[in-house]
Protein backbone atom coordinates (compact mmCIF):
# COMPACT_ATOMS: atom_id res chain seq x y z
CA UNK A 1 0.00 0.00 0.00
CA UNK A 2 3.01 2.46 0.63
CA UNK A 3 4.44 1.58 -2.48
CA UNK A 4 1.27 2.30 -3.99
CA UNK A 5 0.88 5.88 -2.93
CA UNK A 6 4.44 6.84 -3.34
CA UNK A 7 4.12 6.22 -6.91
CA UNK A 8 0.79 7.55 -7.37
CA UNK A 9 2.30 10.85 -5.82
CA UNK A 10 5.27 10.41 -8.43
CA UNK A 11 2.74 10.97 -11.05
CA UNK A 12 1.09 13.56 -9.68
CA UNK A 13 4.04 15.63 -9.64
CA UNK A 14 4.66 14.25 -12.62
CA UNK A 15 1.69 15.70 -14.11
CA UNK A 16 1.93 19.12 -12.24
CA UNK A 17 5.48 19.56 -13.74
CA UNK A 18 4.71 19.05 -17.64
CA UNK A 19 1.17 19.88 -17.24
CA UNK A 20 -0.81 23.23 -17.56
CA UNK A 21 -0.24 26.18 -15.05
CA UNK A 22 -2.46 28.45 -13.57
CA UNK A 23 -1.70 31.48 -11.33
CA UNK A 24 -4.73 32.65 -9.71
CA UNK A 25 -7.13 30.25 -11.46
CA UNK A 26 -7.62 26.19 -11.33
CA UNK A 27 -8.75 25.70 -14.59
CA UNK A 28 -6.08 27.47 -17.04
CA UNK A 29 -7.30 27.54 -21.05
CA UNK A 30 -6.37 24.53 -22.79
CA UNK A 31 -4.41 27.21 -25.24
CA UNK A 32 -1.59 28.25 -22.92
CA UNK A 33 0.52 26.01 -21.06
CA UNK A 34 0.44 29.36 -18.34
CA UNK A 35 -2.37 31.91 -17.98
CA UNK A 36 -2.55 34.43 -15.58
CA UNK A 37 -5.69 35.40 -14.14
CA UNK A 38 -6.55 39.15 -13.26
CA UNK A 39 -8.11 38.28 -9.94
CA UNK A 40 -8.44 35.43 -7.65
CA UNK A 41 -11.53 36.14 -5.51
CA UNK A 42 -14.12 36.28 -8.17
CA UNK A 43 -13.65 39.98 -9.06
CA UNK A 44 -13.41 41.74 -5.52
CA UNK A 45 -9.78 43.24 -6.31
CA UNK A 46 -7.40 42.96 -9.61
CA UNK A 47 -4.32 43.02 -10.52
CA UNK A 48 -2.07 43.09 -13.19
CA UNK A 49 1.74 41.87 -14.61
CA UNK A 50 4.50 43.57 -13.94
CA UNK A 51 7.24 42.77 -16.49
CA UNK A 52 10.99 42.68 -15.07
CA UNK A 53 12.20 45.48 -14.85
CA UNK A 54 16.15 47.40 -14.65
CA UNK A 55 16.50 51.23 -14.47
CA UNK A 56 18.58 51.82 -17.12
CA UNK A 57 20.11 50.47 -20.72
CA UNK A 58 23.20 49.20 -18.59
CA UNK A 59 21.61 46.97 -15.97
CA UNK A 60 20.13 45.09 -19.11
CA UNK A 61 22.90 44.76 -21.34
CA UNK A 62 24.40 42.77 -18.16
CA UNK A 63 21.82 39.93 -19.15
CA UNK A 64 24.39 39.06 -22.01
CA UNK A 65 21.35 36.98 -23.86
CA UNK A 66 22.66 34.61 -26.17
CA UNK A 67 21.19 33.65 -29.91
CA UNK A 68 18.42 30.73 -28.18
CA UNK A 69 16.97 33.63 -26.26
CA UNK A 70 15.00 35.66 -28.67
CA UNK A 71 11.72 36.72 -27.19
CA UNK A 72 12.89 37.49 -23.77
CA UNK A 73 11.59 40.80 -22.63
CA UNK A 74 12.04 43.45 -20.36
CA UNK A 75 10.78 46.91 -19.34
CA UNK A 76 13.54 49.76 -19.21
CA UNK A 77 12.26 52.35 -16.85
CA UNK A 78 14.97 55.60 -18.00
CA UNK A 79 13.62 55.35 -21.06
CA UNK A 80 9.97 54.11 -20.59
CA UNK A 81 10.14 50.89 -23.69
CA UNK A 82 8.87 47.86 -23.17
CA UNK A 83 11.42 45.90 -25.14
CA UNK A 84 12.14 42.28 -26.68
CA UNK A 85 15.26 40.50 -27.71
CA UNK A 86 15.41 39.43 -31.30
CA UNK A 87 18.39 37.08 -31.13
CA UNK A 88 21.08 39.74 -31.80
CA UNK A 89 19.49 43.19 -30.22
CA UNK A 90 17.24 44.61 -28.41
CA UNK A 91 14.25 45.64 -29.82
CA UNK A 92 11.51 48.37 -28.54
CA UNK A 93 8.01 46.69 -28.34
CA UNK A 94 6.18 50.01 -26.98
CA UNK A 95 7.77 53.50 -25.42
CA UNK A 96 5.88 55.64 -23.37
CA UNK A 97 4.95 58.63 -24.41
CA UNK A 98 6.21 59.98 -21.14
CA UNK A 99 9.04 58.82 -18.86
CA UNK A 100 10.46 59.66 -15.58
CA UNK A 101 12.89 61.83 -16.48
CA UNK A 102 13.31 63.75 -20.01
CA UNK A 103 16.39 64.83 -21.61
CA UNK A 104 17.28 69.02 -21.46
CA UNK A 105 19.35 71.41 -23.47
CA UNK A 106 22.69 71.23 -20.69
CA UNK A 107 24.78 73.54 -22.28
CA UNK A 108 25.87 75.81 -25.56
CA UNK A 109 27.61 77.81 -27.38
CA UNK A 110 26.64 80.54 -29.88
CA UNK A 111 29.11 83.61 -29.65
CA UNK A 112 32.65 84.62 -29.00
CA UNK A 113 35.71 86.89 -30.28
CA UNK A 114 36.05 87.16 -33.95
CA UNK A 115 34.10 84.53 -36.44
CA UNK A 116 32.40 81.86 -34.29
CA UNK A 117 33.95 78.53 -33.69
CA UNK A 118 32.12 75.57 -32.87
CA UNK A 119 28.94 76.56 -32.18
CA UNK A 120 27.09 73.31 -30.15
CA UNK A 121 24.27 72.20 -27.98
CA UNK A 122 24.57 69.77 -25.51
CA UNK A 123 21.84 67.50 -24.40
CA UNK A 124 21.75 65.96 -21.28
CA UNK A 125 18.96 62.67 -20.01
CA UNK A 126 19.07 59.35 -18.22
CA UNK A 127 21.68 56.57 -19.52
CA UNK A 128 19.99 54.58 -22.70
CA UNK A 129 17.69 56.94 -23.60
CA UNK A 130 17.24 56.91 -27.22
CA UNK A 131 17.65 60.68 -28.54
CA UNK A 132 16.21 59.93 -32.29
CA UNK A 133 12.79 60.77 -30.37
CA UNK A 134 13.74 64.32 -30.04
CA UNK A 135 14.18 67.44 -32.36
CA UNK A 136 15.88 70.93 -31.73
CA UNK A 137 14.32 74.07 -33.16
CA UNK A 138 16.20 77.25 -33.29
CA UNK A 139 13.90 80.47 -33.02
CA UNK A 140 14.68 83.88 -34.28
CA UNK A 141 13.92 86.72 -31.37
CA UNK A 142 13.07 89.67 -33.62
CA UNK A 143 10.19 87.87 -34.99
CA UNK A 144 9.43 84.23 -33.50
CA UNK A 145 9.54 82.43 -36.30
CA UNK A 146 11.70 79.36 -35.92
CA UNK A 147 14.23 79.48 -38.80
CA UNK A 148 15.97 76.02 -38.28
CA UNK A 149 15.77 72.67 -36.89
CA UNK A 150 17.70 69.75 -35.42
CA UNK A 151 16.98 66.01 -35.59
CA UNK A 152 18.87 64.40 -32.42
CA UNK A 153 20.11 60.89 -32.64
CA UNK A 154 22.72 58.68 -30.27
CA UNK A 155 22.16 56.99 -27.15
CA UNK A 156 23.08 58.75 -23.81
CA UNK A 157 25.80 57.02 -22.41
CA UNK A 158 26.55 56.79 -18.55
CA UNK A 159 28.78 58.99 -17.11
CA UNK A 160 27.64 59.70 -13.78
CA UNK A 161 25.15 57.57 -12.12
CA UNK A 162 23.22 56.43 -15.27
CA UNK A 163 23.34 60.31 -16.77
CA UNK A 164 25.38 61.26 -19.66
CA UNK A 165 25.12 64.00 -22.02
CA UNK A 166 25.68 63.74 -26.44
CA UNK A 167 26.73 67.19 -28.03
CA UNK A 168 25.20 68.89 -31.69
CA UNK A 169 26.35 70.96 -33.42
CA UNK A 170 23.56 73.10 -35.90
CA UNK A 171 24.72 74.64 -38.84
CA UNK A 172 24.47 77.92 -37.19
CA UNK A 173 23.06 79.42 -34.40
CA UNK A 174 22.83 83.60 -34.14
CA UNK A 175 24.26 86.00 -32.25
CA UNK A 176 21.06 88.19 -31.34
CA UNK A 177 18.40 87.03 -29.33
CA UNK A 178 17.15 83.41 -30.02
CA UNK A 179 15.33 80.89 -28.73
CA UNK A 180 15.93 76.84 -28.44
CA UNK A 181 13.29 74.61 -28.37
CA UNK A 182 13.72 70.85 -26.90
CA UNK A 183 10.83 69.07 -29.03
CA UNK A 184 9.82 65.40 -28.34
CA UNK A 185 8.61 63.81 -31.34
CA UNK A 186 6.34 60.90 -30.26
CA UNK A 187 3.67 63.34 -29.28
CA UNK A 188 5.04 66.93 -30.38
CA UNK A 189 6.03 68.20 -26.57
CA UNK A 190 7.74 70.98 -26.03
CA UNK A 191 9.80 70.08 -23.21
CA UNK A 192 11.73 73.13 -23.36
CA UNK A 193 11.98 76.61 -24.71
CA UNK A 194 14.91 78.19 -23.46
CA UNK A 195 16.22 81.91 -24.79
CA UNK A 196 19.21 84.25 -24.76
CA UNK A 197 19.28 88.10 -24.99
CA UNK A 198 15.99 88.15 -24.17
CA UNK A 199 12.44 86.62 -23.72
CA UNK A 200 10.13 86.64 -26.71
CA UNK A 201 6.88 84.53 -27.67
CA UNK A 202 7.14 82.03 -30.55
CA UNK A 203 4.87 82.30 -33.49
CA UNK A 204 4.92 79.61 -35.62
CA UNK A 205 6.43 75.80 -35.65
CA UNK A 206 5.51 73.48 -32.42
CA UNK A 207 6.44 76.60 -29.78
CA UNK A 208 3.79 79.02 -31.45
CA UNK A 209 2.35 80.87 -28.74
CA UNK A 210 4.77 79.79 -26.43
CA UNK A 211 6.79 82.24 -24.57
CA UNK A 212 10.48 81.91 -24.38
CA UNK A 213 12.28 81.32 -20.41
CA UNK A 214 15.45 83.55 -20.69
CA UNK A 215 18.42 82.14 -18.98
CA UNK A 216 19.73 85.02 -17.56
CA UNK A 217 23.47 84.91 -19.05
CA UNK A 218 25.05 85.56 -22.56
CA UNK A 219 27.92 85.29 -24.52
CA UNK A 220 29.66 88.04 -26.40
CA UNK A 221 31.56 89.09 -29.52
CA UNK A 222 34.16 91.03 -27.66
CA UNK A 223 34.60 89.13 -24.37
CA UNK A 224 33.62 85.92 -24.56
CA UNK A 225 37.07 83.97 -25.75
CA UNK A 226 36.92 80.57 -28.07
CA UNK A 227 36.55 77.20 -26.37
CA UNK A 228 33.80 78.98 -23.66
CA UNK A 229 30.12 77.84 -23.48
CA UNK A 230 26.89 78.99 -21.23
CA UNK A 231 26.05 75.11 -19.11
CA UNK A 232 24.54 74.30 -16.08
CA UNK A 233 25.62 73.76 -12.56
CA UNK A 234 24.04 72.52 -9.55
CA UNK A 235 23.46 69.14 -7.90
CA UNK A 236 20.40 67.00 -9.01
CA UNK A 237 18.95 65.34 -12.26
CA UNK A 238 16.62 67.11 -13.51
CA UNK A 239 16.68 70.45 -15.48
CA UNK A 240 14.85 72.26 -12.97
CA UNK A 241 17.72 71.19 -10.27
CA UNK A 242 20.18 73.18 -11.94
CA UNK A 243 21.56 77.32 -12.83
CA UNK A 244 22.88 78.49 -15.87
CA UNK A 245 25.94 80.09 -15.46
CA UNK A 246 28.26 82.88 -17.35
CA UNK A 247 30.76 81.55 -19.98
CA UNK A 248 33.57 79.26 -18.69
CA UNK A 249 35.60 76.05 -20.34
CA UNK A 250 32.89 74.51 -22.64
CA UNK A 251 32.78 70.49 -21.90
CA UNK A 252 30.65 69.39 -25.37
CA UNK A 253 29.61 65.92 -24.59
CA UNK A 254 30.65 65.98 -21.20
CA UNK A 255 28.50 66.24 -18.10
CA UNK A 256 29.71 70.18 -17.06
CA UNK A 257 32.15 70.86 -14.10
CA UNK A 258 30.47 71.66 -11.03
CA UNK A 259 27.41 69.90 -12.23
CA UNK A 260 26.84 66.72 -9.96
CA UNK A 261 24.18 63.96 -10.41
CA UNK A 262 22.59 62.63 -7.51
Amino acid sequence: MKKFILLLCACLTIGNVFGQVGIGTVNPTNSSMLEVSSTSDGGLTYKGLMPPRVEVASQRDLINPSTNDAGLMIFVESIGCLQIWNGTSWENIYCLDTIAVEPWINEFHYDNMGGDVGEFVEIVGPAGLDLSNYRLLFYNGSNGQSNYGLNLSGIIDDESNNYGAIDFYPTSIQNDMEGIALIKLSNSQVLQFISYEGSFTATNNVANGMTSIDIGVEESDTTTPIGFSLRLTGTGNTYDDFIWNAPANDSPGDLNDGQNIN
